[in-house]
């Protein structure tokens, strides 16, 4: 089965091993918290049948066996002893969870632990006595028996009056056939004990011997359930990310190239039938790029699913009673992002439980619910996805974040920080308001490393707090990073381009509206519903020096006359905007946008690059960077 063995199988194993252990660990939460929810009883069924399958695909018979055993196990336990069998099973998810890390990680996987879990199940005599016993059986016939067939004809018949028979050796036709064989081997599942079976084997005649074992399972995997014949699943095929995103450079190259058709077609005056031809190829393009960044989508539940085992396992570690809440978790975001999520979210939910919920006693104390919550919402703003992480608990010690930061140095000597000021320097390295230290990170600690994996991604995170009642976490990243719709700008008669999806309005508006701080010219802002936005003006901003792109401030600020009109994009992201100040707006476009080199990215200023037809590079404006900048300043 050297088909089994590929990269390309161990790849997709892996992939439905983990989507199982997620839906299986769901699964026991659920039915944890109300063993009478039948939904949860049956999903939790639908995903050890699919395991047993998956491992005995695999080439894994000994952990195909064990989860058919808990498949049975689960079917005949009564709901006195059902909270034990959860535990089992929890305990069965985390040594998958193993395994699939071993096979991540190229190792070859240790099932000493599954046989631990073999025997603990097997040492549940109360189980096994509902379970049923699975035996295998060895009869040895004396030498002189010369219709072995017949006495053994007789035998299985006696005991399909108690049992029912899974296999013999030799198979039941060559049996009945009365070919000959001198002991005869089956494998039966029976209510009764084994002094019962025992006994019958022990009156057949012509029994030389016999022997037993326990089994755990040994019957097929291949076996039709009642569970799996009702819930027929679409089909469904996996397509690798390389693939996706080698599709969607070449349709780059389409918008690129129709883009640069169409150019040439204003040009040239086409014919009408040229125009409409050309009209519904756009469309075709603009069609194929909506289902490809769909295809790019994942729900954001394929990572969410590990996180109420995590908190249930660390509030009962830590002594605290925690309701864990999840909204929105069917929303879809890129593939290439989500992947990138997971350790971000383990620490700030990990901080959650561990530094943001009290303990029942404090909470009483403090006239609150003994029981905290943790919510976890995600929702769409504009073509970003906002995943927000609240807990009603202690609160930001802001007195406490200042002390620490002094220590550190972080704050000049007798400034002035507004809470804003001071949740900002949470995302610096080494700052920690943990009185102790866990194996959970403290508040603070880590969070810069947070931070940089949300911007590398095109996104920003915030914090908001109030002492004693909550702290929320909000991370804004966008949906896809594949395809970008653009605004492209002129400034000092050069190309860049500005993302479309986060720009709030664009003006055209009488120079003299603008402010001027008096003490610093550089410093503009415009007042939009009745509330100030600090402006960039990429013309003084910008500046060309030989055929280096360097930015630098003008020493000449630039005199507004008011007898002009100035183009200003106002850009959002969050809660925090900004304004650009631009010579001219030049239309929208679909790009791909390309990685820069070192120089660019290092100055912070571009998040990427373009190439337009003919070959024209064009430079991405990063919002965020100045977006901060206006922040810290």
């Amino acid at each position: 089965m050297e088909e089994f063995e590929s990269e390309e199988f161990q790849e997709v194993m892996l992939s439905e091993l983990s989507e199982r252990i997620e839906e299986l660990n769901t699964g026991l939460m659920t039915l944890e918290k109300d063993p009478t929810k039948k939904e949860a009883y049956d999903n939790i069924l639908r995903t050890l049948h699919s395991l047993k399958g998956l491992f005995s695909l695999s080439g894994y018979p000994q952990l195909s066996s064990l989860t058919h055993s808990m498949e049975n196990l689960l079917t005949s336990i009564d709901s006195a002893r059902l909270d034990k069998v959860i535990l089992l099973l929890f305990q069965y998810s985390d040594e998958l969870r193993r395994l699939a890390s071993s096979l991540q990680g190229g190792k070859t996987p240790e099932l000493l632990r599954f046989d631990q879990l073999t025997q603990q199940l097997a040492s549940f005599d109360e189980f096994m006595v509902n379970l049923g016993n699975k035996l295998g059986i060895k009869v040895l016939f004396s030498p002189d028996c010369k219709v072995i067939s017949a006495r053994s004809l007789v035998l299985l018949k006696k005991l399909k009056k108690k049992a029912t028979i899974e296999r013999t050796i030799p198979p039941m036709e060559e049996i009945q056939a009365g070919l000959t064989f001198k002991e005869l081997y089956l494998e039966i599942t029976t209510l009764e004990d084994d002094e019962t079976i025992s006994g019958i084997i022990e009156e057949s005649q012509d029994v030389l011997s016999a022997s037993m074992s326990r089994l755990l399972d040994s019957v097929s995997t291949v076996e039709k359930t009642g569970v799996m014949e009702d819930n027929q699943e679409p089909l469904n095929v996996r397509v690798g990310l390389r693939d996706l995103d080698q599709i969607i450079q070449l349709l780059g190259e389409l918008v690129i190239s129709g883009q640069f058709i169409r150019e040439i077609g204003e040009q040239q005056a086409y014919s009408r039938a040229f125009k409409e031809n050309l009209a519904s190829y756009e469309r075709t393009i603009a069609n194929i790029q909506d289902l490809v960044i769909r295809m790019r989508l994942v729900p954001l539940e394929t990572i969410l699913t590990r996180f109420p085992r995590m908190v249930r396992d660390l509030s009962q570690e830590e002594g605290k009673k925690i309701d864990f809440i999840i909204t929105g978790k069917h929303i879809g975001i890129d593939r290439q992002i989500i992947e990138k999520l997971t350790n971000p979210l383990t620490h700030l939910i990990r901080n959650a439980v561990s530094h943001g919920i009290e303990s029942p006693e404090e909470r009483l104390k403090s006239s609150k619910d003994e029981r905290g919550t943790i919510r976890l919402a995600i929702s769409h703003e504009h073509s970003d996805i906002i995943i927000e992480i609240r807990d009603n608990g202690r609160g930001l010690d802001y007195q406490e974040i200042r002390k620490k930061a002094d220590e550190l140095g972080l704050i000049n000597q007798g400034a002035e920080l507004t809470n804003e000021g001071l949740q900002h320097l949470l995302f610096s390295q080494h700052l920690s308001t943990a009185e102790k230290t866990t194996e959970i990170s403290g508040r603070g600690v880590g969070l810069n490393i947070v931070k940089q994996i949300i911007e590398e991604n095109g996104g920003n995170i915030e914090i908001d707090s109030e002492p004693g009642k909550y702290t929320t976490i909000r991370m804004i990243i966008p949906i896809s990073v594949a395809i970008t719709k653009v605004l492209m700008l002129s400034i000092q008669k050069h190309r860049f381009a500005i993302p479309m999806a986060n720009i709030e309005q664009i003006l055209s508006i009488p120079a003299e509206k603008i402010l001027q701080d008096s003490d610093n010219a550089a410093s503009k802002s415009i007042v939009v519903d009745n509330t100030p936005v600090p402006l960039v003006d990429l013309r003084e901003y910008l500046k060309f020096n030989s055929s280096q792109l360097s930015m630098i401030h003008e020493e000449k600020p630039r005199i507004y006359d008011g007898n002009h009109h100035e183009h200003i994009v106002l850009w959002r992201k969050g809660s925090r905007n900004v304004g650009f100040l631009v010579n001219d707006l030049l239309g929208e476009r679909d790009v791909v946008i390309k990685p820069i080199n070192d120089f660019l990215s290092q100055v912070g200023t571009f998040s990427g690059a373009t190439i337009l037809e003919g070959g024209q590079v064009v430079l991405i404006i990063d919002p965020m960077n100045f977006l901060e900048a206006k922040v810290n300043a």
